[in-house]
C-alpha cells in the first residue's frame, strides 16, 4: 500500500494560534476558560481538558480570575465589552482574517451600505456558523445568503450594498453567487461593492487535495463531524475520487475491518483547518502497517 498526505492541509494559522494560545496559558498555570468550542477536533479538546482547561458557553458563567480564550471564529463586539466591563482577562484568538472582515463590515455599515454576508447561517439546518454569527453582529440586519435560490429574494430598496464571504465558505460557490448578486443589484441601478473574503489557506488545502485525489485510488478526509471546512473539503473531493470522511484513527480502523482497503491501494490523506497533522501521520503509519 502507498499512502500520501496532501502537500497543504490541516491546522490553519488562525486555528493553530488559538490552540497554541490556550495551551500556553494553561501551562503557565492560568485558569483558562474556552468561550465556546475552540476547534472541531476531539484530540485538541482532549489535550486541553487534560491541562485543566474548561469550556463555558454563556457570558454569565465567565468570572474575574478566568483567562478567557476567544476562538478563531470571532465574537460580537458586545462579548468584548462585557469582558472589559467585568474586568475579566481574555486572550483574543480571533483569526486576523476574520477580525479584518468584522472591522470592514462595521465600517461599511457606518457608511450607509447594506451588508450582504455569504455564509452558512443555517438556512436549512437552523444552526448558524459561529463566524457568520460574529460577523453579522458588526452591522445592522445584514442580508444573509447561503443558497443560490435566496439571491432572487434580495431586497433591492437600499441605495448601496457591500458583500463579504465567510472565510471557509466554498470559493467556487462564492464566486458564482457574487457574480449573480452583482448582476441583480447593478441591474436595478444600485451601487454594489464586494470583497471575496474566502480564506487563501482554504483555497490551497482544496487545490492541493484535489491534485492528490486525481492520483490516488481512495481519499480520506480527516476532520470534525461539525467542521464546516472539512465537510466542504470532503464534498469537493468526493466529486473526483472515492472518499471517506473520518474523525480520527478509530474511524479508519473501522473502515479496515470492513475491508475497504487492499494491499495495492494508493491512499491519499488530507485534513481540514482544525485537524492536526499528527493525526494524519498516525493514520498513515497505521495504513502502511495494515498488510505487512
Amino acid at each position: 500500500m502507498r499512502v500520501e498526505i496532501s502537500k497543504t492541509c490541516c491546522l490553519c494559522y488562525g486555528a493553530k494560534r488559538a490552540l497554541d494560545g490556550a495551551v500556553e496559558k494553561a501551562k503557565e498555570g492560568e485558569k483558562v476558560v474556552l468561550f465556546k468550542e475552540l476547534l472541531h477536533n476531539k484530540r485538541a479538546v482532549s489535550i486541553l481538558k487534560n491541562l485543566g482547561v474548561q469550556q463555558k458557553d454563556n457570558l454569565d458563567d465567565l468570572k474575574r480570575g478566568d483567562v478567557v480564550v476567544i476562538r478563531a471564529h470571532g465574537e460580537p463586539r458586545e462579548t468584548f465589552d462585557y469582558l472589559r466591563l467585568h474586568e475579566i482577562d481574555f486572550l483574543d484568538c480571533t483569526c486576523p482574517n476574520v477580525k479584518a472582515i468584522n472591522l470592514l463590515v462595521e465600517r461599511k455599515n457606518a457608511e450607509g451600505y447594506k451588508i450582504i454576508i455569504i455564509g452558512k447561517y443555517g438556512h436549512k439546518t437552523h444552526k448558524m456558523h459561529p463566524e457568520v454569527y460574529a460577523t453579522s453582529h458588526y452591522c445592522k440586519n445584514p442580508i444573509l445568503i447561503e443558497d443560490e435560490e435566496e439571491i432572487d429574494d434580495i431586497d433591492l430598496s437600499f441605495p448601496k450594498y457591500f458583500l463579504v464571504v465567510q472565510t471557509t465558505f466554498s470559493s467556487e460557490k462564492a464566486q458564482k453567487y457574487i457574480k449573480k448578486i452583482k448582476e441583480k443589484i447593478e441591474g436595478a441601478g444600485k451601487i454594489f461593492e464586494y470583497r471575496d473574503t474566502t480564506c487563501n489557506a482554504q483555497h490551497r488545502i482544496n487545490d492541493d487535495s484535489k491534485e492528490l485525489a486525481k492520483k490516488v485510488d481512495k481519499m480520506i478526509v480527516v476532520g470534525g463531524k461539525n467542521s464546516s471546512n472539512s465537510i466542504e473539503l470532503f464534498n469537493n473531493l468526493s466529486k473526483i475520487k472515492k472518499c471517506y470522511f473520518v474523525e480520527g484513527l478509530d474511524d479508519v480502523k473501522k473502515l479496515a475491518e470492513e475491508s475497504v482497503f487492499s494491499p495495492n491501494d494508493f491512499v491519499g490523506l488530507t485534513g481540514g483547518a482544525s485537524t492536526a497533522m499528527e493525526e494524519l501521520v498516525e493514520i498513515k503509519n497505521y495504513l502502511l502497517g495494515l498488510f505487512t
